[in-house]
């Protein structure tokens, strides 16, 4: 059985190029972290410590489009907030990163699939 979590937009601030002060990066840090910990807790996601994550990236209806590339990078926030609610490490976890990005939404999100 596969959950599937819809998490925020990811800022530019977790992109592993974004410049600026620490403190913005490490605040963004903890809120994607946390959105994703409370979401996956909610979906009540088992333990699973080979999970395969699976994401498709909807950027923002407005502005400009991130680089592809980039964005498993802005995403580990979230895959470290989901081990965390699933209690295990996410040391042999399996993510699939998309290769292009998926149509454009609202706000945007970033939806992952979760399954054994």
């Amino acid at each position: 059985m596969s959950h599937i979590l819809t998490l925020p937009w990811p800022t530019v601030a977790l992109s592993g190029h974004a410049k600026g002060n620490w403190r913005t990066k490490a605040k963004a840090t903890k809120q994607a972290r946390t959105a994703a910990h409370w979401l996956a807790k909610e979906a009540r996601v088992p333990c699973l410590p080979t999970a395969r994550l699976a994401f498709t990236y909807h950027p923002p209806a407005q502005g400009g489009l991130p680089d592809v590339q980039n964005m498993p990078g802005r995403c580990k926030a979230f895959i470290d907030g989901i081990a965390a609610a699933m209690g295990c490490d996410d040391r042999k976890f399996r993510p699939q990163f998309p290769d292009h990005l998926g149509t454009r939404s609202g706000a945007g999100s970033v939806v992952v699939e979760i399954s054994p």
